[in-house]
């Protein structure tokens, strides 16, 4: 399968999840494609053991896949996910709108995606992302040079892997600092989109020795990103740093954010004064949980792009515009998560290598 197959750029889409759930009022949803198919090739469950059959478990209408009476397709119930809150601090931060109930962190909701493999002849009619590799020559330069170079991911629990069902990264304990096994391990082993980039940038440069260190952890913020900077990332001596916070810091002021962004920079170059940055905004948060509505994160991806447009060594991928086009597309929240709060699935995880292979204007897909 063409993991890296861009979903902008082909007409055929690869596995795009859809989900069957239930809404508050109890009502059906789900089953939104990105595209109208002209031909489906396979509907199939998470794990590609079941594959679907149309007129048995699934019709077509337009750009919706439609749950026949008789279906085999799984249904998420509202109830696996959302519960009753009472007073527990740890879920807080979870309410939904009113405080009666909170959205659980629910890693098993991909056992609820179908994935559907299909050709289209409809065009993405979003800005698609720019090769912005003109802005970091001194990687590239030392990509097509070959040589050691060393590539350093530093973020949040997105850039340590998770949800990606292959995952299995060395990433970092965010309180002890250590490093910390993030691993998952389950079909169908999708790798992390840190793995998916450093495999795509080694086929791309192969005279290249590419060292790939993953000092991202989870519950991190920007904050924390300052003050470790120099411990976790500075002895990796990097030449270019993915740089990717922003989802535990999604209510902080915009000029606060970039402020951190800046000293993270900052700190790294103090001890490697040529390191370039490709700084990535992340996917949309659960649009239902109260403390995630009307947050900062597209407000910091416009102040990341104006870092980017004015600094040397520094690009941007704008990761969370890409999904916010899916959702104004139709696509539902639960087909793109993998926790039903702030992770990526599988899907998603391909979406932000394709996105960052795009920025660093790398084109091979097929792995």
């Amino acid at each position: 399968m063409t993991l890296l197959h861009r979903i902008w750029k082909n007409d055929t889409v690869y596995q795009e999840p859809v989900c069957f759930s239930e809404t508050a009022s109890g009502a059906l949803t789900g089953g939104r494609l990105l595209y109208r198919p002209t031909q489906v090739i396979e509907v199939s469950s998470w794990d590609g053991l079941t594959k679907y059959e149309e007129g048995t478990d699934y019709l077509i209408s337009d750009s919706h896949i439609l749950r026949t009476k008789q279906s085999r397709i799984p249904f998420l119930r509202r109830s696996a996910y959302i519960k009753p809150y009472r007073g527990q601090s740890e879920t807080a931060w979870l309410r939904l709108p009113g405080g009666r109930e909170y959205a659980e962190i629910f890693p098993d909701v991909y056992r609820y995606q179908v994935l559907v493999t299909y050709k289209h002849r409809d065009l993405w009619d979003r800005p698609p992302m720019q090769d912005q590799s003109a802005r970091l020559p001194r990687s590239f330069r030392l990509l097509n040079e070959g040589g050691a170079f060393h590539l350093v991911f530093y973020g949040d629990s997105i850039t340590a892997g998770w949800e990606a069902s292959g995952c299995d990264e060395l990433a970092v304990d965010m309180m002890t600092l250590k490093d910390c096994h993030a691993a998952i391990g389950r079909p169908p082993y999708m790798p992390s989109w840190a793995e998916l980039v450093t495999d795509a940038l080694r086929r791309q440069f192969p005279d290249s020795r590419i060292h790939k260190y993953n000092r991202a952890a989870g519950g991190s913020t920007t904050g924390w990103g300052v003050r470790h900077a120099d411990t976790l990332v500075s002895p990796c001596t990097p030449d270019l740093v993915i740089l990717g916070f922003g989802m535990n810091s999604l209510q902080d002021p915009p000029d606060q954010y970039l402020s951190e962004i800046r000293q993270i920079i900052q700190t790294i170059r103090l001890a490697r004064p040529c390191c370039e940055f490709l700084l990535l905004s992340p996917m949309v948060p659960n649009p239902e949980i109260a403390g995630f509505q009307n947050n900062a994160l597209p407000e910091q991806e416009k102040a990341l792009r104006r870092l980017a447009d004015r600094e040397p060594g520094i690009a941007l991928a704008e990761i969370h515009s890409l999904f916010l086009a899916l959702m104004e597309r139709g696509k539902e929240y639960l087909a793109l998560t993998g926790n039903c709060i702030n992770h990526p699935n599988d899907f998603a995880v391909r979406l932000y290598a394709q996105s960052i292979l795009d920025t660093l204007g790398i084109s091979y897909s097929a792995i």
